[in-house]
Parts: structure tokens; sequence; C-alpha cells
């Protein structure tokens, strides 16, 4: 099932109907982001391999897998990811909040106080981010792509 983004760059849920409620957020905050933000699209396209979003209070896990001309998301674990997110809900639509600049290199969003939340329960083990140390760049511009602020 496609979602109505842009023409150029959709967003695919492979499991349609029955994709799970974290495939169903994170695929409105993408199809949301390219409409508003085209410029993302160049950004989904640098991340070559799958991340995992994992909402912890929902039991519920999706690839997000950015290719040159779309991206699918996936119900479950598909592929290798170089990124795992674990959070809730909660946190994940916070990620979603925080500003970040330069293709999301420049995270600016982490010097509020809902970034500095977001720090403490990373910093705690209650938001992991598997492939942080690792992967910076990748968890950065992941990010930058859910980010609702310009």
């Amino acid at each position: 099932m496609s979602h109505p983004a842009t023409r150029d760059y959709p967003v695919t849920l492979n499991d349609g109907p029955d994709a799970n409620g974290i495939a169903g957020v994170i695929a409105t905050l993408l199809t949301q982001n390219f409409e508003t933000f085209p410029t993302r699209i160049d950004l989904a396209r640098k991340l070559t391999r799958p991340t995992i979003i994992s909402g912890s209070d929902i039991d519920s896990t999706c690839t997000i897998n950015c290719g040159s001309r779309a991206v699918t998301i996936f119900n479950d674990v598909v592929g290798k990811p170089a990124v795992t997110v674990t959070a809730t809900v909660e946190q994940i639509l916070d990620l979603s909040q925080l500003k970040m600049k330069a293709s999301g290199l420049l995270p600016v969003g982490f010097f509020t106080k809902r970034g500095l939340r977001i720090l403490a329960a990373i910093a705690t083990g209650n938001l992991r981010v598997r492939g942080l140390i690792t992967h910076p760049i990748t968890a950065l511009r992941v990010i930058a792509l859910l980010s609702v602020e310009s």
C-alpha cells in the first residue's frame, strides 16, 4: 500500500493494511516530511542500510529501507541494520520534534529541554540507539528524516 507522498519518492508499507502500529507511525512521519521538506528525499537516498525502529511500549518493530526511488517500511526486522532505535512511542515522537540542521549532522535540537530529556533517556538506557557509536552519521540522519522541524 502506497502513501500519497511525493510522486518521485513514495513511502510504501510492505505489509499494506496488515502493517503494525510503529510502521504506520513512521510511514506517516516520513510521508509528511517528504511532502513538507522535499530536500529530505536526498537525505533518505544516502541511507544505504536498513534502520530498525522498535516501540518498546507497544511491542512493535519496523524496518525502514531507503532506496534510490522509494522508501519501503516492513513489519519486524528485515536485513542487516546499521542503526536500531528502541524507544516508547512518546520518545519517538519527541525525537521527531528535534530540530536538525546540515542534513542531520548538526543536532541543534539536543540543546533544548526536550533534547536534554532524550539524551538523559539514552544515558539511562530507557531509549536505546544501537549503532550510535559505530554509525553516528546514519543515526543522526535517521533522526533528521523523522524530524518535523526544519
